[in-house]
C-alpha cells in the first residue's frame, strides 16, 4: 500500500492564496459598484429635477407674461391656499375656456412624470408677500438622492432655491417670485 507522495498537497497553499485574493477583489468590486450606483442616482436626480423645475417655471412664467398687467401679478395661476396645487392641474385662467390647462391647453407642453422615487411637483401662489414657488420631495432620502438634490441646488441662485441637505424631509423648493414678507410655509423646506 502506497501512501501519498511527499509532494502531494503542495498546490493547496497557492490555491488558497489565489482564492483569498479573489475574495478581496470581489469585495472591492462590489463596493465600487455600489458607489457607481449612488453616483448614477445622483446624476439622474440632478438632471431630472433641474430640467423639470425649469420647464415648470417657464410654463408658469409664460402665463404671467401673457396676462399679467403692470407687474401687478394677476397673470399668475391660482393655487389652493391651504395645500398648494398639483403642477399637473395648473390652469392659465385668462386663456379661452377649454384651453386653460398649462399642459394641454392653448400652448401645450409635455409635463414629464416626476423622477423615479419622487412625489409630484406642487405649486403655491401666496402672492407677493408669501411668494410663489414650486416644490417636490423624494419618497426616501438615500445618499444618491441627497447628493443629486444638493447638486441640483447649485444650478439655481440662492434667491431661487430653498433646500437643506441635512433636513429630514428633503423638500426641494424653487421660487418663481421670492416673498417680500414671510415666506408661505409651503415655500420653505
Amino acid at each position: 500500500m502506497q501512501r501519498f507522495s511527499s509532494t502531494a498537497g503542495i498546490a493547496i497553499g497557492p490555491i488558497l492564496f489565489m482564492l483569498a485574493i479573489l475574495g478581496v477583489l470581489a469585495m472591492t468590486m462590489s463596493s465600487s459598484v455600489s458607489s457607481f450606483g449612488t453616483a448614477g442616482v445622483a446624476d439622474r436626480v440632478t438632471a431630472d429635477v433641474v430640467s423639470q423645475a425649469n420647464l415648470i417655471r417657464s410654463k408658469i412664467n409664460e402665463c404671467n407674461l401673457m396676462y399679467g398687467t403692470n407687474s401687478n401679478g394677476d397673470g399668475w395661476p391660482a393655487s389652493d391656499p391651504t395645500d398648494g396645487t398639483l403642477v399637473s392641474a395648473l390652469e392659465c385662467e385668462a386663456d379661452p375656456a377649454g384651453q386653460k390647462s398649462l399642459w394641454s391647453g392653448l400652448r401645450a407642453a409635455l409635463l414629464p412624470p416626476p423622477t423615479k422615487g419622487f412625489n409630484a411637483w406642487y405649486y403655491m401662489n401666496a402672492g407677493a408677500e408669501g411668494g410663489r414657488c414650486i416644490w417636490t420631495a423624494p419618497t426616501s432620502s438615500s445618499s444618491g438622492v441627497v447628493a443629486g438634490l444638493t447638486q441640483a441646488a447649485t444650478k439655481f441662485s440662492s434667491q431661487e432655491v430653498d433646500y437643506d441637505s441635512s433636513s429630514e424631509d428633503q423638500k426641494f423648493v424653487i421660487f418663481l417670485t421670492p416673498p417680500t414678507g414671510t415666506a408661505n410655509a409651503h415655500c420653505a423646506h
